[in-house]
């Protein structure tokens, strides 16, 4: 392809998506968006089920020091505001992709440290750090992902030009 079409393809990209305030816009829809919108709405529905549920006694054993601070209705309101935070976070701000994550690491490392705490200072039974370690996991996890690029990223990283969203770029 010619040099002066390179010039001509950019000045029109310019021009059709001028650069906004870092703040202002949508990120598009990416590997990390779609995580983050996954674990959310599934956030969100485990905080329903903590509000509208009764807690049952083996839930008040198991997390006991959680309960002490607040009651399971309220958690679940906790919960449903990490979700909508990482259903947020899956969008915008377009300069950051990985916030969300901080968010569900959070709140999974501390809903297994409660757990665990629950074991080592109050009545729950052993068997509960099978939760920790559950919990544990799945809060490194959510830390380990927020580290990944997204493939078009490591494509774009090696030298390979892939863009199918661009509606300038030819694809044959």
């Amino acid at each position: 392809m010619p040099r002066w079409h390179n010039r001509l393809r950019r000045r029109a990209r310019r021009m059709l998506y001028p650069e906004l305030h870092p703040w202002m816009g949508l990120r598009p829809w990416k590997r990390h968006g779609l995580d983050l919108m996954v674990a959310g709405l599934i956030y969100c529905m485990i905080g329903l089920t903590f509000a509208f549920t009764t807690p049952s006694p083996a839930r008040i054993e198991a997390l006991w020091l959680a309960f002490q601070w607040m009651p399971q209705h309220f958690w679940g309101v906790v919960w449903m505001i990490a979700g909508a935070l990482a259903i947020l976070s899956s969008r915008w701000p377009p300069i950051s992709k990985t916030w969300g994550y901080m968010v569900l690491t959070g709140l999974s490392a501390g809903w297994a440290a409660f757990f665990a705490l629950s074991v080592i200072c109050g009545p729950s039974p052993v068997a509960n750090l099978s939760n920790t370690l559950s919990w544990g996991l799945i809060a490194f996890l959510w830390w380990a992902i927020s580290g990944l690029l997204n493939p078009n990223d490591v494509r774009l990283q090696a030298g390979i030009v892939v863009n199918d969203s661009d509606p300038l770029d030819n694809p044959r």
